[in-house]
């Protein structure tokens, strides 16, 4: 494998420099010429805060990414899903089974789990400005974790990460068009602090989003983003390509039946003269989610949710250059069908599709906010940043009945934005953060952080980083509508509110052009709650979890 994808590599670049050749209209190369176009080659390198690029060759750019990261997970405890909980007849959760702390990290049961594993993710790109009209774009990228199958074996991990036609300068058809461009196909969207919709850069794999986005902008300090995106197509017959299950003891075959689209409108306006510095970035999002039978009977319930907010941020003001700010509330209203019931079985109430008939309609009130700033001390020796942010998202006090007031985070880059172990989403949590970095050399920075979590709403879910099983609150139920439960003695115990505290260390040094290393140590303290729900018994649940990894990028 190795051999041949040396063989590939070699013959793409000379694939790519005789074409670039014959681009330039070079058709009897001197050594001069042939020196210039060597130095052009030399001189790709990627655009700073974004994915690889090159310069322009006639039009043409291509460029790749590898990357590699180690990473050693000790005593987790968060969740890769939710699991059902374990009530008794009055709806209160019982100790054992998959509930309590198995609910929010880690395998099946209530012990902590140790796992360390090596990620690889490759990526190449092609950017083809056809003209001044028409632009053309194709990302590949190839994840996997190296050792994962025999080599000879491979499954595929290669996808589309992205691929688009974009549209540009349409005024040249009407003078009504002015200032707009349009995207259609699959690229990595995102906004703002990519708190609602993100790319997920940090995964192994990434997060695409296919669809069409109408943009308009004045090129100077305002743009304003028309967007419309398939997250899920419902199946609707025997297409090539359609996804299907199939039930093998059955010998069936079923269609999905889910349908999930975002659209929406945002926006950016930059302010000028004494406000210089600051800009809004007002939003309105809605998502529509269809119910879902599979074939073990469960639904996903359907919803429609809407989010409406702003996002106001200062750097570089010229009154306050040392300042830094930005805050971001975010109100979401609607509709989501069928997640609480009326009847007393917590069990039923998860699975509507199993002849529950008191399941209900509910109305969506919740809300969520991020406001943190920070101030840099230029003048001082490593120029050290201090800074405070807030972080809250409403939960549900009562899950099972009334109105739906779970914050949704729909589609961030969750990673990062409360902890880097990953053990929050911004829904039902509270989370008070203390920043500070400084930059020892100009190619070494050093960031540490420290957070205080909590529930907002003791009744509602601990949710991971990816949000859980919850659409709305309902199906990510730890407690029935009270903040107890029944410990492994049978006795009714409180459950306290506070998640616990972490400190993160990460070190990012840019060790050669085009090369860069972030390594990274993170620190769990268990509270409360961990301690509560955790069961004892040595499982390493009360000592906290730890985090180390060792990362690194080469971009061309």
């Amino acid at each position: 494998m190795l051999k041949i994808r040396n063989v590939f590599v070699t013959f793409a670049t000379v694939f790519a420099i005789s074409s670039a050749y014959a681009l330039i209209g070079i058709q009897d190369a001197k050594a001069q010429a042939y020196e210039d176009l060597l130095k052009r080659i030399e001189a790709l390198e990627a655009r700073p805060g974004g994915n690889v690029n090159a310069p322009k060759i006639r039009g043409l750019k291509m460029g790749f990414a590898i990357r590699h990261r180690f990473e050693d997970q000790i005593q987790f405890f968060s969740s890769r899903g939710l699991a059902t909980p374990a009530v008794n007849a009055a709806g209160q959760l019982v100790q054992g089974g998959e509930a309590g702390i198995a609910k929010v990290r880690g395998g099946t049961g209530r012990s902590a789990r140790d796992e360390d594993f090596v990620l690889q993710r490759v990526r190449i790109y092609f950017d083809a400005d056809v003209n001044k009209n028409v632009r053309g774009f194709v990302k590949l990228q190839d994840s996997r974790t190296l050792g994962e199958s025999n080599i000879a074996d491979n499954e595929e991990r290669t996808d589309l990460l992205e691929a688009f036609v974009e549209l540009r300068n349409l005024g040249d058809l009407s003078p009504m068009l002015s200032n707009l461009n349009l995207k259609i196909g699959r690229w990595q969207a995102h906004y703002g602090n990519h708190r609602l919709i993100g790319t997920l850069n940090w995964a192994n794999q990434a997060r695409s989003y296919d669809g069409a986005r109408l943009k308009w902008s004045n090129k100077k300090n305002a743009w304003i983003d028309l967007f419309a995106h398939q997250i899920q197509e419902e199946d609707t017959g025997g297409v090539s390509g359609s996804r299907q299950q199939t039930d093998n003891s059955a010998g069936t075959t079923s269609l999905q039946a889910r349908d999930e689209v975002i659209y929406g409108i945002y926006s950016q306006f930059k302010f000028s003269g004494a406000l210089e510095g600051n800009l809004v970035e007002p939003y309105f999002i809605a998502r529509s989610r269809s119910d879902d039978v599979n074939l073990s009977g469960d639904r996903d319930t359907g919803e429609v949710r809407y989010s409406a907010g702003f996002r106001l941020d200062g750097r570089k003001m010229p009154s306050l250059a040392g300042l830094d700010y930005t805050v971001e509330p975010v109100w979401q209203f609607g509709k989501v069908n069928g997640v609480r019931g009326e009847t007393a079985n917590l069990g039923a109430d998860l699975n509507p599709a199993a002849g529950n008939s008191g399941d209900t309609s509910d109305s969506i009130q919740a809300w969520a906010i991020y406001a943190g700033a920070g101030y840099t001390f230029k003048d001082m020796p490593w120029t050290p940043r201090i800074g405070y942010a807030y972080v809250f998202a409403s939960g549900d006090d009562k899950p099972l009945t009334g109105s739906a007031k779970t914050f949704d985070h729909l589609y961030p880059t969750g990673h990062a934005q409360l902890g880097y172990i990953d053990n929050a989403a911004w829904q039902n949590i509270e989370d008070h953060q203390i920043h500070l970095s400084f930059k020892p050399t100009k190619k070494l920075l050093v960031d540490l952080k420290g957070h205080i979590f909590s529930l907002d709403e003791e009744a509602d879910a601990w949710y991971s980083v990816g949000g859980g099983t919850g659409y709305g609150g309902g199906r990510g139920v730890i407690r029935a509508g009270a903040d107890q439960f029944i410990n492994s003695a049978g006795v009714l115990e409180n459950v306290d509110d506070d998640l616990g505290q972490e400190i993160d260390l990460t070190v990012k040094y840019k060790l050669f052009k085009n090369f860069s290393v972030v390594a990274g140590y993170s620190h769990y303290f268990a509270d409360d709650f961990i301690e509560d729900t955790g069961g004892g018994g040595g499982n390493g649940i009360d000592r906290g979890a730890d985090w180390v990894y060792l990362m690194t990028s080469m971009k061309f």
